[in-house]
């Protein structure tokens, strides 16, 4: 189901609005549609990393991982290295 809305905004965000979505090719309610969901996908996101964190805090990582983890990731530069990819 589609909704219609009527929202305000001051003059100065407007034209940076129309400026962004002429330049982007979209109609006004596309721009706006996309503009939303990119900023409910970017909440969503915010709060897995906040949710991430919290675990991280309540159960940080041994020494042991971080050393293993180090090991990791010397080893992913390393070959990235080689494929010429670094």
């Amino acid at each position: 189901m589609i909704k219609k809305i009527a929202i305000s905004l001051p003059q100065e965000d407007f034209d940076k609005m129309e400026k962004a979505r002429k330049k982007l090719g979209l109609k006004r309610s596309k721009f706006i549609y996309n503009t939303i969901r990119f900023w409910l996908k970017y909440q969503e996101k915010q709060e897995l990393i906040r949710q991430y964190e919290e675990g991280y805090k309540k159960y940080p990582e041994t020494e042991e991982e971080l050393a293993e983890l180090e090991v990791w990731e010397k080893a992913y530069g390393e070959a990235l290295e080689e494929e010429g990819l670094l």
